[in-house]
């Protein structure tokens, strides 16, 4: 006996190091097969960057772990990726690891980490997943698979998977995507439990329907693998938090997809609603009371064919509802919701939207609404209607607004429009009707956005032309004003597409302070504007929204510590620029004229402008232009009136005031003075003092002009002449911001003034 263990000991022994050395010898091989196989048995390019086989980790099965799986599409997608897989993990009964390579491969549970699945359909109907490699009608060749799936259970982990479709320009998307199923997939007939989670975007033709939906399904699904009918037992779906209950089957012909389906929601309580917002979206929730009804029930029932989808009839319900916040004051009370997806042909195009009737009370006014949307997946077209009133302190007393904000005033709208996308987004703007009127009086805006509270005093626009006409608008913000008329070109492109909003706009002020349009937390690294930088969130940004032609009229603008007055022009208004053209103003004592740009599209704007100065007074320019102080400090010294065309480029601080350092340009500049002021230039001084045959009070300067050049923080000024009495003098050089400089008088002085 004591032999007998001995002898099963060692064979036990012996067992346990083959089992241990065998994915040594094996896991190589093995790989190898598997790679033939799947390649073998598509037609696209399969492979793996590890694999590793274990004994252990799925006993009694042998468990293949492939690395970096990757499916590479052939012609006509060929380098596009069709699948990637972080880690896919095949259980394989044991036995299996020893066939021949002809021989199939079964699998028992599979399990799938990250991946990134991209399905593609292109523009002449081929979809890059019909890679199923073709088999002439050989008997033998049908016999035998690469594989057979024998699946116990499946489970995908955090993967993502796409749908993109160029010919209905349908786009499905599916993120955080988790699924498992357990089951005996190896029979005829069997019950499979499901669990999936994922959140759900989806588009169509640009349009975004869903933006990130949290969607979950808990179901058991009964198969008939033999006539491919998966029928729903029991089964729980969620929109967000909206459950929702499916019952029916779909059945997979040869020719085409039989669906048979219904949705209903258990309950009918009109949380159901608030459900299905966005988690993101709901805040403030706990504790929120509703009364009366919401529901979603439908059916779903039809062919899928090439040209067929399943007949529609899925509506949403509301009647006489209301809801109130905990925490704030003011109920939100007959609420009616009436919407119905529809089509009654099975053909794509017959998909409708009837949403009948949106409408609730806030405080007593009424706001209401309809849309009819057809053609959904070609030119959509849109039948809509707006009505009622609203006072923004009573919706602040029934809905949750951001602590930093608070709103006021009231709004009117009565409104009718009927518009195709494709006339939208061609801007055919006869195609668009509007009919109707909408305004805003007493408006308040107390946030971030500006230091003061922004006021519309008044704001009416009038829909009764293709073209909408801003009749007025009258607001403003601390020390500004602001009044506008003009017409707006495209309100429904603005509203539904994120387009600019275009339009011709007249725009007077009495004045308009700079600084009333920075937020409280903008500032500025140094002192010295020299060295100033901006960041996106410092800097003043033209609106990204606005495409815009703007004739303008101002009493007075407040800039930099510089009072301009008579500001007058044109500007034009797109993608965060604005071009300047025939602009003017008086400062100074004399005028500017302006044309040029202002790009604040990046992190850091730039300008590129030319001035027409004319006439300005020396004095009060260099205590005015912190530009003149640091590029033309001499004039400091200088008396009178100087007149100068500049043409200058470069980087803005986040205030709009330039960045010297980066300043690139040309200068032609013309003094019209005689007097000069020695103590105000050190010097001037010392040459006054130095040079005995030299007096000041003798230069004559009266006519000077010279053109100087700026670059790289630098000044350079070309030769110009002017005379001391019967001497004629020539200077010309350099100077930076860094107070360098490099310059060269020729002085012609006649004997006479040198003595003995």
């Amino acid at each position: 006996m004591k032999k007998f263990f001995k002898i099963l000991g060692l064979f036990l022994l012996a067992v346990l190091v083959l089992i241990i050395a065998a994915p040594f010898f094996l896991q190589d091989q093995i790989a190898a097969i598997v790679k033939q196989k799947l390649n073998e048995s598509m037609d696209a390019q399969i492979d793996f960057a590890e694999a590793d086989l274990s004994l252990f980790r799925a006993f009694p099965d042998a468990r293949l772990n492939l690395k970096g799986l990757s499916i590479i599409n052939k012609a006509p997608f060929k380098g596009d990726t069709l699948f990637y897989g972080k880690e896919v993990k095949l259980d394989l009964p044991l036995g299996d690891l020893f066939n021949e390579v002809d021989e199939p491969i079964r699998v028992n549970e599979l399990i799938v980490d990250e991946a990134v699945v991209n399905l593609k359909a292109d523009l002449n109907g081929k979809t890059n997943w019909d890679i199923a490699m073709e088999t002439e009608n050989d008997p033998a060749a049908t016999e035998t698979t690469a594989f057979n799936i024998d699946l116990k259970s499946y489970e995908i982990i955090n993967s993502t998977f796409s749908y993109e479709d160029a010919v209905t320009k349908n786009n499905l998307k599916f993120t955080e995507l988790n699924h498992k199923g357990t089951g005996d997939l190896s029979l005829e007939k069997s019950t499979l439990d499901t669990y999936t989670e994922t959140k759900v975007i989806y588009s169509l033709d640009g349009i975004e329907y869903l933006s990130g939906q949290l969607v979950k399904l808990d179901a058991d699904l009964a198969l008939d693998l033999v006539n491919q009918k998966y029928s729903f037992l029991e089964n729980k779906a969620f929109i967000n938090d909206l459950e929702l209950k499916l019952d029916g089957f779909v059945d997979l012909e040869e020719t085409s997809t039989i669906v048979d389906l219904t949705i209903k929601t258990p309950s009918s309580d009109f949380k159901n609603f608030f459900a299905m917002i966005p988690e993101t979206y709901r805040k403030n929730m706990e504790g929120m009371t509703t009364t009366g009804d919401f529901t979603v029930n439908g059916t779903i029932k039809g062919e899928v064919t090439d040209t067929t989808i399943p007949k529609l009839d899925i509506k949403m319900s509301s009647n006489n509802a209301s809801f109130k916040y905990a925490d704030l004051p003011q109920k939100v009370t007959d609420i009616v919701i009436s919407a119905n997806l529809r089509n009654d042909t099975g053909f794509v195009d017959d998909t409708y939207v009837n949403i009948a009737n949106v409408a609730f009370n806030i405080a007593g006014e009424r706001l209401s609404g309809r849309a009819m949307i057809k053609d959904l997946t070609s030119n959509m077209k849109v039948d809509m209607n707006a009505k009622g009133n609203l006072d923004f302190k009573n919706l602040a007393k029934s809905f949750p607004m951001p602590d930093d904000m608070k709103l006021s005033g009231k709004m009117g709208i009565d409104m009718d429009a009927k518009f195709d996308m494709e006339s939208v987004e061609k801007e055919r703007y006869e195609n668009i009707y509007m009919n109707g009127t909408a305004s805003l009086s007493n408006f308040t805006y107390n946030g971030p956005a500006f230091n003061n509270a922004f006021v519309i005093d008044q704001a009416a626009i009038d829909m009764t032309t293709s073209t909408i006409k801003l009749n007025k608008f009258s607001a403003k913000t601390g020390n500004t004003d602001l009044q506008a008329t003009g017409t707006i070109n495209n309100l429904i492109g603005f509203l539904l597409q994120d387009k600019g909003l275009k339009g011709a706009f007249k725009l007077n002020s009495n004045t308009l302070d700079s600084g009333d349009f920075m937020s409280e937390t903008t500032a500025v690294a140094a002192t010295d504007s020299s060295k100033k930088t901006a960041t996106p969130q410092e800097s003043i940004k033209i609106p990204a929204f606005l495409d815009a032609f703007i004739d303008f009229d101002i009493n007075k603008v407040l800039y930099d510590g510089i009072t301009l007055n008579n500001v007058k022009g044109t500007a034009s208004i797109r993608d965060e620029k604005m071009n300047i053209s025939n602009a003017s103003t008086n400062v100074f004592g004399g005028s500017i004229g302006i044309d040029g740009s202002v790009d604040t599209k990046n992190a850091q704007p730039v300008f590129d402008m030319a001035l027409r100065m004319k006439d300005l007074d020396i004095a009060q320019s260099f205590q005015g232009f912190e530009m003149f102080q640091k590029l033309v400090p001499i004039i400091s010294a200088l008396q009178g009136k100087m007149t100068t065309d500049i043409k200058l480029a470069g980087a803005l601080n986040g205030d709009l005031t330039p960045v010297l350092t980066s300043i690139t340009g040309d200068a032609f500049a013309q003094l019209l003075t005689k007097q000069i002021k020695t103590e105000g230039n050190p010097l001037l001084a010392k040459l006054d003092d130095k040079l005995s045959f030299i007096s000041l009070a003798d230069i004559d300067i009266s006519n000077i002009a010279t053109k100087l050049n700026f670059k790289d923080g630098k000044v350079d000024v070309s030769p110009f002449d002017f005379k001391i009495k019967d001497m004629k003098v020539t200077a010309g050089g350099t100077h930076s911001l860094t107070n360098e400089m490099n310059y060269t008088l020729t002085l012609d002085v006649p004997a006479k003034y040198l003595g003995k």
